[in-house]
């Protein structure tokens, strides 16, 4: 090949060479002003039972029985989110159609005790208000915060107290251009963006789909319970990215990038299960005074997140890891003129799993 046509070759391999290498660095969040992104978001969480301990008025309770117990949580929400106006990687207007949300629980425990057994099998689901309808989030520069509203308008405000505005991934996004091999390191205190977006969704178990106050409280913490209401505000841990590579896929121009994760949380759930149990049915002749639940999360999770480099938007994302979750509660119950503190002390191992998919 002579020198004229060499030169010819690099020139038109440039443009190309350019496609290939350019979009490593341009890892951002920046949807267009009046782009719209429909995303499904599904989770799952199985449990099974490790140990029990039972202690009644402080001391070991006689005569326990050997109890299996297995619980599976999971939840899909699927929103459709127009970005009404942008500022860079901030949406200065944003309006979120909830398309679809579905959320429920399967608890199942067997008990044997004196050559008995007994199967207490249970299957609830939780709805949400926000099934439906559409929530504006618009930026107050002063306030440095989001304003939120039903369209059309609703007075029901405590719907959106728990809302966020962030269902985008970008908190898993480095902070400056990176190459494939680069890593950087995530603020374990956003993840709450990631394993629960949009914040309190506002799911209820359906009336009905729950029997005993004790048992009431128990699948709230460990069945019914979302991952927003598991996560604290004091996550803490280590979470890294990696970019592993970039590739064409539909005609889509996608950066692969690697997250691990190992965090743990504790939380108090008290409040969330005294009002989930205002609706259980409560045994007959039964007093009930719930004290406290205190839940530890620990979790670790691998995964792949896609993110589409010419649309600057999340493409998918898959994470998947062990689970442990121990609860402590606590009860007083009267029966007639007897009255007994009740503790119970769960230690729970299992899965969890989280998809997203965006188009």
């Amino acid at each position: 090949m002579n020198a004229k046509k060499l030169l010819v070759s690099a020139a038109l391999l440039a443009p190309v060479l350019v496609a290939f290498t350019l979009p490593e660095s341009k890892l951002r969040f920046a949807p267009a002003a009046g782009a719209e992104t429909t995303k499904v978001f599904e989770t799952k969480m199985e449990l099974s039972l490790d140990h029990l301990s039972v202690t009644m008025n402080g001391n070991e309770a006689p005569g326990m029985p050997e109890m299996d117990m297995s619980m599976t949580h999971t939840q899909k929400v699927t929103v459709t989110d127009e970005y009404v106006a942008m500022d860079g990687s901030t949406p200065k207007k944003l309006k979120r159609h909830f398309d679809a949300m579905e959320s429920g629980a399967a608890v199942s425990m067997k008990m044997e005790m004196a050559g008995q057994s007994n199967n207490n099998d249970q299957n609830m689901k939780a709805q949400s208000e926000l099934d439906g309808k559409t929530v504006v989030f618009t930026w107050d520069a002063d306030a440095k915060e989001y304003k939120k509203a039903f369209d059309p308008a609703e007075e029901k405000a405590e719907l959106l107290a728990g809302l966020t505005e962030d269902m985008d991934l970008r908190v898993l996004l480095p902070d400056h251009e990176v190459k494939k091999g680069d890593n950087w390191d995530i603020d374990v205190k956003t993840l709450v963006h990631v394993l629960a977006p949009g914040g309190n969704l506002a799911f209820k178990p359906e009336e009905g789909g729950d029997e005993g106050g004790a048992m009431a409280g128990m699948n709230m913490g460990a069945g019914m319970g979302s991952m927003h209401d598991y996560l604290s505000d004091l996550l803490e841990g280590e979470c890294k990215a990696t970019l592993t590579d970039t590739r064409e896929e539909d005609g889509k121009q996608l950066a692969v990038i690697k997250i691990t994760m190992k965090i743990s949380s504790s939380k108090d759930m008290t409040d969330l299960v005294k009002e989930a149990m205002k609706s259980a049915d409560k045994p007959e002749g039964v007093d009930m005074d719930f004290d406290h639940m205190d839940v530890d999360l620990k979790l670790e999770c691998e995964g792949e997140l896609v993110w589409n480099l010419a649309a600057s938007r999340v493409e998918s994302l898959e994470l998947s890891g062990p689970v442990n979750m121990n609860m402590d509660m606590a009860m007083k119950l009267a029966m007639g003129d007897r009255t007994m503190n009740l503790e119970q002390a769960f230690e729970m191992s299992g899965t969890f799993t989280s998809s997203v998919k965006a188009k």
